[in-house]
């Protein structure tokens, strides 16, 4: 199971949507403080997205919950883990070290 290139920049893209779609919020300690957890949430809602896509696509089961219910055990989690550590990071570090990232037009 791979997560596509299109797949993984259209989550990072929503998720930018968000972050950028959010008004002011007053001083600058208050609006750090805001923005540190709007990214905390950020972050743990693209980790159920990233698990959720992980579990439809067959490259870890869904246990008991299913990925329907969002109801995830720990096994879950620790093989979605175990699958980005041992197949997507290398693959992203070995695109990176061909100059993918040079090549993105824009870039």
């Amino acid at each position: 199971m791979k997560i596509t290139r299109k797949q993984l920049a259209q989550i990072i893209a929503e998720e930018k949507q968000k972050i950028a779609s959010q008004k002011s919020f007053g001083s600058n300690a208050a609006r750090q403080e805001t923005l540190r957890e709007g990214m905390k949430e950020m972050e743990m809602e693209l980790v159920e997205e990233i698990v959720m896509l992980l579990v439809e696509n067959g490259a870890v089961n869904s246990g008991q919950g299913g990925y329907d219910t969002g109801n995830y055990d720990d096994d879950v989690y620790q093989d979605a883990l175990d699958y980005v550590r041992d197949a997507v990071i290398p693959h992203l570090k070995d695109l990176a070290s061909r100059g993918a990232w040079d090549r993105k037009p824009g870039r």
